[in-house]
């Protein structure tokens, strides 16, 4: 039983410190997807259904005022559900011309390389976290990717061979946001 924990906690939370600090060595790819990893989102979206359908069953089973807290935990499972099928569902399509973004299987966004005028590689402080977010020429933001997605760091290597600028900064996102 300790495996299994073990194994759905490693499942969860272990992309976090699997996120890449600095960009690795890579060779440049004219086009590619970028997307979550797979087996983490399964992992997630399974342990959600397994939590909210046990919550449920004792909302169901249980009689007395505790019933209420297992409905919230059934809510904040099927919440986190959500997220997780977002997840799974988002898929972006690079290539030479534009950056093409698609979530829950509908919701589309483009951005041509044209546009793009600046690339930052924004570390968080005291967090092996990295996000990879595209600017345009007025300092707007337009897209960003997480490091620990697959293929995140072609994004920035396709920059490099455009000739586009790329600032790596450290500091909180919190505080980046609050400037721009």
């Amino acid at each position: 039983m300790d495996f299994f924990i073990e194994l759905v906690a490693e499942a969860l939370f272990g992309s976090a410190k699997e996120s890449p600090e600095e960009m690795p060595e890579i060779e440049y790819k004219e086009a590619f997807f970028i997307q979550h990893p797979r087996k983490k989102i399964l992992a997630n979206i399974c342990a959600s259904l397994i939590g909210v359908a046990v919550f449920a069953l004792l909302w169901i089973l249980i009689e007395h005022e505790t019933r209420y807290m297992f409905l919230i935990f059934a809510v904040l499972g099927t919440s986190n559900l959500l997220f997780a099928t977002e997840a799974f569902s988002y898929k972006c399509f690079v290539d030479e011309t534009e950056i093409s973004q698609i979530s829950f299987w509908f919701f589309k966004k483009k951005v041509q390389w044209s546009d793009v005028s600046c690339v930052r590689v924004l570390e968080k402080t005291g967090d092996k976290t990295v996000t990879i977010a595209l600017y345009n020429a007025n300092g707007k933001f337009m897209m960003d990717f997480i490091a620990g997605m697959e293929n995140a760091w072609y994004v920035v290597k396709m920059a490099e061979q455009k000739g586009i600028e790329i600032k790596k900064v450290r500091d909180s996102l919190k505080e980046k946001k609050e400037r721009l």
